[in-house]
């Protein structure tokens, strides 16, 4: 037998290529050896192969074996292209065929199969499974940016009309305000008219429409209309009692100590009535000789707001607040603590003064069988 060539076709090595690959010898192109990948192709085991014509490998393909013919007699390579299916004949594989030489003469052929249709089928599968694949990819993108223009679109409009609204209220807080101070200034234009001693009703309406009016002031005034500050609201309650219930030479003075707290708007009103109408008690009745000093403090403790108004006069009554309009003092604290959902507690001494404290929750708490809790009542 003629001498094997350099690469051993029956080499073990050769069994872990990965393309199928098969030698045949002699005119009769007797398959010598043929490896797992070839044997996998065909669907056969390599003992029902090897000492076969290669010939019966295949379907009836002239072309094929003069190819192989060629190979042998010339030495010199060729390739077979394979056939496309005719009805269900299947399709011979692409073949690279080159002459095995021994003794400087061909003794045999080798084969290695370049593309199978098996092969073939999966690439084309995998290459329409990419092209689905990204046509999908590009439908999803698409409809991603459609879906993120909307979004945009509604938070852009959400926010033009969270705008609109923010400005609408602060627009309406800014007319009733106006509203509220020309109210003032009547009432003030009346309390000139009418002599002294009728005077004192007017002069409280005057300060409680007042004290409404500054909430409506901080609310057009402010970036946010969905709380009041009152810190800030208890300030320009104090500025306003000064302004008009204490004289220019006045020796009683008032002091706010607020820690940052924020309360709902509906709330805010019954707050500041609240203030002013102690406040404005503290004022008419815890100096008689006509010096002394009233502390306005809020803070939060908890979820509760305590509310302090304190003085260092004479004192109050046992009875409890009082505008000294009679009972409708006593009847407006109680009823601005309620609509606080709050309590009221007054502490009394001849060396200190009196000290009102309330407290309230920080947030509304909802009244049973009510859509919303602590609505201002109105004090009749």
């Amino acid at each position: 037998m003629a001498t094997k060539p350099t690469s051993d076709p029956a080499s073990p090595t050769l069994d872990h290529v990965p393309f199928p690959l098969a030698t045949v010898e002699g005119e009769t192109h007797i398959v010598r050896y043929i490896n797992p990948a070839f044997c996998q192709l065909i669907d056969m085991a390599s003992e029902d192969v090897v000492g076969k014509p290669f010939a019966e490998l295949l379907p009836a393909d002239d072309e094929c074996l003069a190819l192989l013919d060629s190979v042998y007699r010339t030495g010199g390579a060729a390739i077979y292209k394979g056939q496309k299916p005719v009805g269900q004949r299947p399709v011979v594989p692409l073949f690279t065929m080159w002459p095995v030489i021994a003794d400087q003469r061909p003794v045999g052929v080798m084969i290695q199969v370049i593309q199978a249709q098996s092969l073939y089928d999966k690439t084309l599968a995998m290459n329409e499974a990419l092209l689905l694949g990204s046509l999908r990819q590009h439908e999803l993108t698409e409809a991603a940016d459609l879906s993120n223009t909307r979004l945009r679109t509604e938070i852009g409009q959400r926010m033009q009309s969270e705008s609109d609204a923010l400005m609408l209220t602060k627009e309406i807080s800014h007319r009733i305000k106006n509203n509220l101070q020309i109210v003032v200034a009547l009432i003030a234009n009346e309390i000139r008219r009418v002599p002294a001693g009728l005077a004192q009703g007017y002069v409280a309406m005057e300060a409680r429409i007042a004290a409404i009016a500054k909430l409506y002031d901080l609310i057009s005034r402010s970036s946010r209309v969905e709380s009041v500050s009152l810190d800030a609201y208890l300030r320009e309650i104090a500025k306003t009692m000064s302004a008009s219930l204490l004289e220019p030479l006045s020796r009683i003075s008032i002091e706010v100590r607020s820690q940052p707290v924020d309360i709902d708007p509906d709330r805010a009103v019954p707050f500041g009535l609240l203030v002013n109408e102690l406040g404005t008690n503290a004022i008419k009745h815890a100096f008689p000789g006509g010096s002394g000093r009233i502390v306005l403090s809020i803070e939060r403790a908890g979820d509760q707001i305590e509310l302090v108004v304190a003085d260092d006069g004479v004192g109050m009554a046992p009875t409890g607040p009082s505008s000294g309009t009679g009972k409708h003092g006593s009847d407006y604290v109680a009823i601005f603590v309620r609509q606080l959902g709050g309590k009221l507690d007054v502490s009394r001494s001849d060396e200190t003064g009196t000290t009102v404290t309330v407290q309230f929750p920080v947030l509304e708490i909802p009244a049973p069988g009510s859509e919303r809790a602590l609505r201002p009542e109105t004090a009749n």
